[in-house]
């Protein structure tokens, strides 16, 4: 596959840049708009950006899914998802976990289970890519490591819980619904 392209930065901000591509693939010619973290759009497709954190805890009455419901500025609403955030530059993903779970949840990692390959969040329209990471979790919840501008309040679920959830209208992440919709099928709560 031959696949050659120039960019043109639209934007000048600090977490988010638009893009227009020129590309040609295989003989043909296309132009394309983009958002992207990185420096080096495209070409650094390979380096993920971030941390999707799935946690359980265990609690007297079973175990419970670590779910977040978040302001999120571009639909001016909450949305329901996962723990998640950037990959600091210097730092592993299983620090990347421990930080964010910490900063948005309170809660510590006891255990990483499993971290996916590297997943994209929406291709057709950046570059930007995660890992899944699977992890049993506990401590206290707290909001006192937010930074100023979040709005997370951390919900902790079993298996009728998430399923209410996701026969509600309430807005969920593309992100997260695969892993709801398989607790909530499967009854329980467990890797």
């Amino acid at each position: 596959m031959a696949f050659e392209f120039s960019l043109k930065k639209l934007t000048n901000s600090k977490w988010l840049n638009l893009f227009h591509v020129s590309y040609e693939k295989d003989g043909k010619s296309g132009s394309w708009v983009m958002c992207s973290r990185k420096e080096k759009p495209i070409t650094d497709a390979h380096i993920v950006d971030a941390v999707v954190i799935i946690p359980i805890v265990k609690t007297p009455s079973g175990n419970k899914l670590v779910v977040i419901r978040e302001f999120r500025v571009p639909i001016g609403d909450y949305l329901y998802g996962f723990a998640a955030g950037l990959i600091d530059k210097g730092e592993t993903i299983e620090e990347a976990v421990r930080r964010e779970l910490k900063e948005e949840t309170g809660l510590k990692v006891d255990r990483i289970v499993e971290i996916s390959p590297r997943v994209f969040s929406s291709a057709g329209m950046s570059d930007e890519s995660n890992h899944m990471v699977l992890v049993e979790a506990s401590g206290e919840i707290t909001n006192k490591f937010l930074e100023a501008t979040e709005d997370i309040e951390v919900l902790l679920m079993d298996s009728q819980e998430i399923a209410e959830l996701l026969n509600s209208q309430k807005n969920i992440a593309a992100k997260a619904w695969a892993m709801l919709y398989h607790f909530a099928r499967e009854g329980r709560i467990e890797f």
